[in-house]
């Protein structure tokens, strides 16, 4: 009768599923710090759209990215009866040690902030 090895085939599977929980591309977190709620919210950069919805006055959201290589940021909402369109002036690469924050304030601005990650 032959045994199989439990442990080595669980420690495999658990570091397989440690590892799929890991970002392999950079993240971006949109926070709405309006008193509106932003619809139709979509952020693109370059090679990149990504729809996000609605997102009502004081929540955030995040997500991962995937540029095509360098990429900066283009917003794009409606909030109180007009459309709103914002390319903030940021700089990031297709790499999961970046880390960036978009803040859209109570006047619509959007301000974004770009940290990278150490190992």
């Amino acid at each position: 009768m032959r045994r199989i090895a439990i442990h080595p085939i669980l420690t495999a599977l658990l570091c397989l599923a440690a590892l799929a929980g890991c970002a392999r591309q950079p993240q971006l977190t949109v926070v709405n710090q309006s008193s509106m709620p932003l619809t139709n919210l979509v952020v693109s950069g370059s090679g990149f759209t990504v729809p996000l919805g609605t997102l009502a006055p004081g929540e955030q959201t995040r997500i991962g990215v995937s540029p095509s290589g360098d990429s900066s940021l283009r917003f794009e909402f409606d909030a109180g009866g007009k459309h709103h369109s914002s390319a903030p002036d940021c700089y990031f690469e297709n790499s999961p040690l970046y880390r960036v924050t978009a803040v859209i304030g109570l006047d619509f601005t959007v301000k974004v902030d770009v940290r990278i990650e150490k190992y």
